[in-house]
């Protein structure tokens, strides 16, 4: 059995990140080999990095957690809108808490945007920041675009393709992390 939490990366009120979360939170539940939960920053509400938790000898309890949490994964999901060509800060203080956790696990990253570039522009700079923790971001990509219509209000796409290209992004992100923890668990 592998464990992906799904990182629901905004705080924003009425975000529409969230039903696209819950999307790939489903699609994970309907995979047999797998076990999820969903990490959401605004429950978590992580204070400010100070200092990155392994240096700390006062860390926050909500901190301690969402650092069990990533160590214990398999693979990482995160969704995140983009923000101003970027990622929410609240997401990359999230992120900076931690590094050994993430070390060769496997990253999929679904942006979510309400312009029709679908958040790209924040995939490619979150890439970086995943690569320098030491985590490695799938190929496969699933950019939403104008998230506002692509999704009802219950969390279900409206287009049969993007249900049919997320299953595809799914079976790559398992792809992934069944390579990776087979070879994690030779070096360990």
């Amino acid at each position: 059995m592998y464990y992906i939490p799904v990182i629901l990366g905004s705080t924003r009120r009425n975000r529409e990140s969230a039903k696209v979360a819950g999307f790939a939170l489903a699609s994970l539940h309907n995979i047999q080999c797998v076990s999820t939960e969903l990490i959401d920053l605004k429950e978590l509400n992580l204070p400010i990095m100070e200092e990155r938790l392994r240096f700390r000898s006062d860390p926050p309890l909500q901190v301690n957690d969402f650092s069990n949490k990533i160590n214990r994964a398999d693979a990482i999901v995160i969704v995140t809108p983009e923000y101003n060509s970027g990622y929410p800060g609240v997401l990359k203080n999230a992120l900076d808490y931690l590094k050994e956790e993430y070390r060769r696990k496997p990253f999929g990253i679904i942006t979510v945007s309400s312009a029709w570039s679908g958040g790209i522009l924040c995939l490619a700079a979150l890439r970086q920041v995943i690569l320098h923790l030491g985590g490695v971001p799938i190929p496969a990509i699933l950019p939403v675009p104008q998230v506002q219509e692509a999704f009802d209000d219950e969390g279900n796409p409206r287009d049969q393709r993007f249900r049919d290209h997320a299953k595809s992004y799914f079976d790559e992100l398992l792809w992934f992390t069944e390579a990776l923890a087979t070879q994690r668990k030779r070096t360990n």
